[in-house]
């Protein structure tokens, strides 16, 4: 696999997930009825940010020249889909910053309430902090989509589906909840403290999980049967070669992986959370919970793999790939 590939996967899968882990700090800031409650939830606003920093880092390490390259990546904001991503990209993660600080440094139950005078002034503006929430998830939804369409490229045509779409979006959803709920888990198996509202998020996540879950079976479904049909020859070679990758090539074990684990599995995990929620046996359930989380991030980082690793450009089958710039006034 080469550095670009694993870049790729990196950036992808845990800038998405940045996303969902701030959705489902949104979620448990509404599932919360007490102070009580949000003193518990607090400790999953330690997810979205630090994940982002790890995509970033990632992405940046595929680069000679790290500043450089962002300073470029933002100057055709509006005419080109990359520029298009960084912004949002950029946007979504200082509104996550605003909205984690918001939880970190509550005066009265913050992770970081004993900083000198912070808490204090954060407390003052603790009445925006799911407005602040609401707003980033707007923006992060909409970097998901815009990421996805910066792929979906004439010269790139396997990921020129709208398959790309979904699992950019079942990517943020189904890892980014489980992971704040993992995280929940193991602050309660080391303080058995935190039943109700754990169980109420838990709930939440076998529920989200389940139907990301059947949406990811959909899409890598209709991925095999849209790599056999394209609109040009040359598009129809490229994707072939693609779908000869997933079925049979190099990635063919992470594909077959992939299905095992990150959709089987994952899938029997989640639905296997309804009994001991319902039997409120919350330890068993956050067991669980935390094994989901971590069958489903192998799950997505294999699947991004076989993505990007399968994934054969236009270029790599044209006769006369000079001719073709030609013809594009390139």
């Amino acid at each position: 696999m080469s550095s670009a590939v694993t870049s790729y996967v990196i950036f992808t899968v845990f800038s998405q997930m940045s996303v969902g882990a701030l959705i489902a700090m949104m979620i448990a800031d509404f599932l919360a009825k007490s102070k009580d409650d949000e003193k518990f939830f607090e400790t999953g606003a330690w997810v979205s940010v630090p994940v982002a920093v790890i995509g970033l880092i990632g992405i940046l390490s595929h680069e000679a020249r790290p500043m450089l390259a962002m300073m470029t990546m933002t100057k055709h904001v509006g005419t080109s889909m990359l520029s298009n991503e960084v912004l949002a990209l950029t946007v979504f993660v200082i509104l996550a910053v605003i909205y984690t600080i918001l939880w970190l440094l509550h005066p009265e139950y913050g992770s970081l309430k004993w900083f000198p005078i912070f808490p204090a002034i954060v407390g003052k503006f603790m009445p925006l902090r799911k407005p602040v929430g609401v707003l980033a998830t707007l923006v992060g939804l909409a970097f998901l989509f815009v990421s996805a369409k910066a792929y979906m490229m004439y010269t790139l045509p396997s990921f020129n589906h709208p398959t790309t779409i979904f699992f950019f979006y079942v990517t943020a959803l189904l890892a980014g909840v489980t992971a704040v709920a993992a995280v929940l888990s193991v602050k309660y198996l080391v303080k058995k403290q935190g039943d109700a509202p754990l169980a109420r998020m838990l709930w939440v996540t076998m529920g989200v999980a389940v139907v990301m879950l059947v949406v990811l079976i959909i899409a890598l479904m209709a991925q095999t049967s849209m790599l056999e049909v394209a609109e040009t020859e040359y598009a129809l070679a490229a994707q072939q070669e693609t779908l000869k990758g997933m079925l049979e090539g190099d990635y063919a074990t992470f594909y077959m992986a992939r299905w095992v684990v990150g959709v089987g599995l994952a899938l029997v995990c989640a639905l296997a959370l309804a009994l001991p929620l319902k039997k409120k046996s919350m330890t068993t359930a956050a067991i669980i919970a935390v094994v989901l989380f971590i069958l489903v991030l192998v799950g997505e980082i294999m699947g991004r793999t076989v993505l990007f690793g399968t994934n054969v450009p236009l270029g790599h089958v044209l006769p006369d790939i000079g001719g073709f710039y030609t013809t594009l006034g390139l």
